[in-house]
């Protein structure tokens, strides 16, 4: 174990194991002090905002925090690129003590600008939280780190503006193409619906309103269902004078068929019906007369005469009816063939607009989608339009009052670094001491020895105590301890 007089006896007699690693390391870092140049830092507290063209929500705000985070990142890459740095160093100049003869700004300084520069968010948060920015600039002057602060933002916002005019600009040729393709795409399909509406005719109205769902009927439709009303009149009408025709000819051979023939059937022949009623009227006053008086009496005679004159104009009458009804006939007849033929006609052409009416359809669904879609992008091409105008009049970064510069220089001052330099060099030279200094007989082991048994005397006679200041290292006694034998005890 070291007690205080071993550890002062090291100092004093190994003092320059101490003392030489102490001025090295000490006069070192003096003069790394002396000649270390002072940076002083300057900070610039930005805004980004979103462009407000084609915005979905607010003008000017973020609408997701990923878009914020890549408009961050983007600012970022823009201030540490080699465009910005450069402008910014050939605005700004040379510094005043510059040794390097090579061009202004030269590869090296590019690098050394592009170490000094960072963009970073508000401490304690990460970026797209916050649409708050810093830009930090060191340099070796207050005034040099304000004024490359102020040339990299204005180098920046240029820059911005340069990109947004380059992506707007490839946007509008993209989209001048996309306007070209899809005002062919819809010539095309609206050229197509043209030919089918020239081959639908005057049926067109009729397509359109099968074509609209919810609709009322069209005038084909009603045009249809006016025809099916008159045929089927028409076909009662026939089927009546067919029915009137058979109970006349069974007339004409006895005339009591006809008395028994409805008033509906005759309601076309008034002069039967009238003949008819007159032929019952007579039967009843013959019936009558014939009840009261002898059959030869001469008003029951007067009374069949009269039955009998009644019956032969009812004959008469019959034939007459039969040719009219023959007439009337052919005429419904013509009628329904007619009613027939429009009916088909009417049928044919519906039938043909509902095989076109799936086509149409597509047709019309066709022309209305390339006609917003090319709405869309005339809409998106006015936007484009709008940006480019935008990306050289308008900024997307604003400024936050004017660059902050530090009071004091970054880093640790000079007293600060000699300082170190002194603890650290004494601190390397106690180390070198304690690692190199032979370790030394306490004085109070010296009894221990006298008293020890003959075998450690004539030991101790072999190996004489070494003397103070000439014992074994460190290192050989941590060998000897960890190496010695076990005690028989």
């Amino acid at each position: 174990m070291f007690n205080p007089a071993d550890i002062l006896f090291a100092l004093v007699h190994y003092r320059l194991r101490w003392i030489v690693p102490t001025i090295l390391v000490a006069t070192a870092a003096l003069a790394y002090a002396v000649v270390k140049p002072n940076s002083w830092e300057a900070t610039q507290s930005i805004v980004l905002r979103d462009e407000a063209v084609s915005s979905l929500g607010k003008p000017g705000q973020f609408s997701r925090v990923e878009d914020m985070k890549h408009a961050q990142e983007t600012v970022l890459q823009l201030t540490r690129s080699r465009e910005v740095i450069q402008a910014a160093l050939t605005e700004l100049g040379p510094p005043a003590g510059r040794w390097s003869t090579s061009a202004w700004p030269s590869k090296d300084d590019i690098a050394t600008a592009r170490k000094s520069i960072s963009v970073h968010s508000p401490s304690g948060t990460e970026f797209g939280t916050t649409e708050m920015l810093y830009i930090t600039v060191e340099a070796d002057t207050p005034e040099r780190a304000k004024q490359l602060n102020q040339l990299i933002c204005v180098q920046l916002d240029q820059q911005l503006g340069v990109m947004r005019n380059s992506r707007a600009s490839s946007l509008m040729q993209e989209l001048n193409y996309r306007e070209q393709q899809a005002k062919q795409a819809l010539t095309r399909v609206t050229d197509q619906l043209s030919e089918m509406e020239e081959e639908v005719g005057t049926d067109l109205a009729e397509l359109r309103i099968l074509n609209e769902v919810g609709s009322g009927n069209g005038n084909l439709r009603e045009q249809m269902v006016q025809i099916k009303n008159e045929l089927r009149t028409a076909l009662a009408n026939q089927q009546s004078s067919q029915r009137l025709m058979e109970i006349l000819s069974a007339a004409q051979q006895n005339t009591n068929e006809l008395i028994a023939t409805p008033n509906q059937l005759l309601d076309s022949q008034p002069a039967l019906r009238r003949l008819k009623d007159g032929l019952i009227d007579a039967q009843l006053r013959s019936a009558e007369l014939q009840g009261i008086r002898t059959d030869n009496h001469p008003g029951v005679v007067a009374a069949h005469h009269a039955e009998e004159e009644i019956r032969g104009h009812l004959h008469q009458e019959i034939a007459i009816a039969i040719r009219s009804l023959n007439a009337e006939r052919s005429v419904n007849a013509s009628r329904i063939a007619q009613l027939q033929t429009m009916l088909d006609d009417v049928s044919l052409r519906m039938t043909k607009l509902a095989s076109l009416r799936a086509g149409y359809n597509n047709l019309v669904a066709e022309v209305r989608e390339k006609n917003n879609k090319l709405t869309q992008i005339r809409t998106d091409l006015a936007d484009a339009r709008s940006s480019v105008e935008a990306a050289t009049t308008t900024t997307l970064v604003t400024k936050v009052s004017t660059p902050e510069v530090s009071d004091y220089p970054v880093g640790p001052s000079r007293k600060a670094i000699a300082g170190a330099g002194v603890v650290g060099g004494l601190t390397l030279g106690l180390g070198i001491l304690f690692l190199t200094v032979p370790i030394t007989a306490a004085p109070s082991a010296q009894p221990a020895l006298s008293a020890s048994s003959p075998s450690n005397a004539s030991g101790a006679a072999q190996h004489p105590a070494p003397v103070a200041g000439h014992g074994l290292s460190l290192k050989e006694a941590l060998f000897n301890l960890a190496h010695r034998n076990p005690s028989p005890n």
